[in-house]
């Protein structure tokens, strides 16, 4: 968990600030919109199925940031028994993200 925390500080310490500047306002909302709107999404199917709240904090992390970060939350939320499960969900995240990106990028060539 050290090493990811390095590696988390190490690679917000090389962010680009005034890079935002050029960006686009609409593409600029649109990220904020997908990555707000997915978490509040989650937050809501979580409380209709009757999730707890860890489970929803671990599963959003692993969704949005990545599994290598679910320890971390999980260490900060004082439950290790939700790893399991945010890895598990970030690394089935990938693998239909990757072909969900990769069949809209082929509709959108055909287009």
């Amino acid at each position: 968990m050290y090493l990811i925390l390095i590696f988390s500080v190490t690679v917000a310490s090389m962010a680009d600030i005034s890079r935002f500047a050029g960006l686009t306002p609409g593409l600029f909302g649109y990220i904020t919109l997908v990555v707000f709107g997915s978490l509040l999404l989650q937050v809501i199917l979580g409380r209709i199925f009757k999730v707890d709240a860890d489970t929803t904090i671990i599963t959003s992390t692993a969704l949005i940031c990545s599994p290598p970060f679910v320890p971390v939350v999980a260490a900060a939320i004082n439950n290790r028994k939700v790893i399991l499960t945010g890895i598990t969900i970030g690394i089935i995240g990938y693998a239909i993200g990757n072909y969900l990106g990769f069949a809209l990028a082929e509709i959108l060539k055909n287009m």
